[in-house]
C-alpha cells in the first residue's frame, strides 16, 4: 500500500475514534430541551451545581432534625470563653447581620415565623432596637419556638447563604447537647422524640407592648374579621375601569408625567384612571393617611417609579425625620411603601398581585441592581415599554 493511502486510513480511523468518544461522552449528560444551543461544559456545570444543591438540602434536612429539640433561647447564651458559648453567639450574630442586611428580610422572616402584623408594625415604627433581633425575641416567647423552625423559614425564603453560614455553629451546638449541661433544662413539652431544651432564667427585655409575659391574652376578645386584610383574589372586579396609583420620589416626576400622557392617549382601553397625590391635594390635606389608604385599596394596581431617590426614601433603617417636601407624592413615598409591604406579606401571602413597578428610561445600573432586593416591587418594566406592555396587560384583564 502506498504512503498516501496509509495516511488516509489512519486519518479515517482517528476520526471514527473521536466520533465514538464524543457520542459516549454525550450520553453522560441529561436530555436538556436546549441541548442544541448549550455546550457540553455548560451541561456538566449545571449537573455539578444541581448535585451540590442536592447535597446542601440533604445536609440542611439532617441539621434541622438535630436542632428540632433546641429552643431559640439557646442562641442567646453568652459565654465566649466556652466553645458552646462562642457557637451560640456566632449563630445569633450571623442571623442578625444577614437578615438585617437585606431590606425587609426581617419582616418576611417574622411573617413566616408567625409574628403578628401588629407586632411587625410596632417593631418597624416604634422600636429603635435591631429589627431582626426583635423578631427573634418575639418568636422565642413561644415555648415551641425551636431552631428548626428558623431553618425552615430560611429555606422558604431561599436564603441558602444564611443557612450555609450558620451550619457549622449549629452543628457545634447540637453536638454539645448530647451531654448534660447544668446551664440548661428541658421544657415540659415533648416534641415526640425528646423534650425541648431551653435556657434557664433568660431575661425578657422586650417592650411591654411585645412582651407576652406582661400583656395577658384575653380569650374572650372578639375576632373582628372586618379588621383583617382583604384576601380577595379577583380585586379588579371592584372597578369597572382600571385605576392606577402612581407613587414616586421627586426624581421620578418626569416619568410620572409621561405615564399620565401615555394613559391619556390610549384608545383601545378607555377610562383608565391615574391617581397621584399632587392631583388630589385638596382632598388629602384634610386627612392624608386616611385618603392614601383609601386610594391604595381602591386602586387595581400601585405603580412605583423606581429611582435612586425612591430607593433612598424606602430604606428600612431610614430615620423617621419629618418630610417637609411640597411634593405630596415624594412626601408620602415611605408611607405608601409600608402599605405595599403589609399588603404583600399579610393580604396575599407574599404573592404580588397589586404592584407593577416602572424603571425610568435613564435608570442607572445601581437602581437596576438594587430593585432585585425588593420582591414586593417586582415585576417591573421600563418606561420606554410601559405604553405597549401595560396597555396589552390591561386589555387581557378588562376586555
Amino acid at each position: 500500500m502506498c504512503t498516501t493511502s496509509k495516511k488516509k486510513v489512519v486519518k479515517t480511523q482517528t476520526n471514527l475514534f473521536n466520533t465514538a468518544h464524543l457520542i459516549n461522552t454525550m450520553e453522560v449528560y441529561k436530555d436538556y430541551e436546549n441541548a442544541d444551543t448549550v455546550s457540553l461544559d455548560t451541561l456538566a456545570l449545571e449537573e455539578l451545581l444541581q448535585e451540590e444543591r442536592t447535597r446542601e438540602i440533604s445536609r440542611l434536612n439532617s441539621l434541622s432534625k438535630k436542632v428540632c429539640y433546641l429552643h431559640t433561647d439557646i442562641i442567646y447564651y453568652r459565654n465566649t470563653k466556652s466553645k458552646i458559648g462562642s457557637a451560640c453567639y456566632d449563630t445569633w450574630r450571623t442571623l442578625i447581620k444577614k437578615i438585617g442586611g437585606t431590606p425587609n428580610c426581617w419582616r418576611y422572616l417574622g411573617y413566616i415565623l408567625g409574628v403578628t402584623q401588629d407586632d411587625l408594625n410596632y417593631i418597624m415604627n416604634s422600636v429603635k432596637d435591631d429589627q431582626a433581633d426583635m423578631v427573634l425575641k418575639v418568636f422565642r416567647q413561644n415555648e415551641k419556638a425551636t431552631l428548626d423552625k428558623i431553618l425552615e423559614a430560611l429555606v422558604k425564603m431561599e436564603r441558602y447563604d444564611i443557612l450555609k453560614a450558620i451550619e457549622d455553629p449549629l452543628l457545634i451546638i447540637s453536638q454539645h447537647f448530647n451531654k448534660d449541661d447544668s446551664g440548661y433544662h428541658s421544657g415540659s413539652k415533648n416534641t415526640g422524640h425528646r423534650e425541648i431544651i431551653t435556657l434557664k432564667n433568660l431575661a425578657n427585655d422586650l417592650p411591654p407592648a411585645l412582651n407576652k409575659n406582661i400583656v395577658p391574652n384575653n380569650p374572650k376578645k372578639p375576632n373582628d374579621k372586618s379588621l383583617q386584610p382583604s384576601t380577595t383574589k379577583n380585586e379588579k372586579a371592584l372597578n369597572e375601569t382600571p385605576i392606577l396609583f402612581l407613587t414616586y420620589a421627586q426624581d421620578g416626576l418626569p416619568t410620572a408625567i409621561n405615564i399620565q400622557e401615555y394613559v391619556g392617549n390610549w384608545l383601545e382601553i378607555e377610562g383608565v384612571k391615574v391617581i397621584t397625590l399632587n392631583n388630589k391635594r385638596e382632598e388629602i390635606y384634610q386627612n392624608p393617611e386616611k385618603y392614601i389608604r383609601d386610594y391604595f385599596e381602591k386602586a387595581d394596581f400601585v405603580v412605583p417609579i423606581i429611582t435612586s431617590g425612591y430607593l433612598e426614601q424606602i430604606k428600612s433603617h431610614q430615620p423617621n425625620v419629618p418630610n417637609t417636601s411640597e411634593n405630596l407624592d415624594h412626601k408620602y413615598v415611605n408611607f405608601i411603601y409600608n402599605l405595599i409591604v403589609n399588603h404583600y406579606i399579610h393580604a396575599t401571602g407574599c404573592l404580588n398581585r397589586k404592584v407593577r413597578s416602572v424603571l425610568p428610561q435613564n435608570a442607572n445600573v445601581d437602581v437596576i441592581r438594587s430593585i432585585t432586593m425588593y420582591p414586593d416591587l417586582l415585576p417591573w418594566t421600563y418606561e420606554t415599554s410601559f405604553d405597549e406592555q401595560f396597555q396589552s396587560f390591561l386589555k387581557k384583564m378588562y376586555l
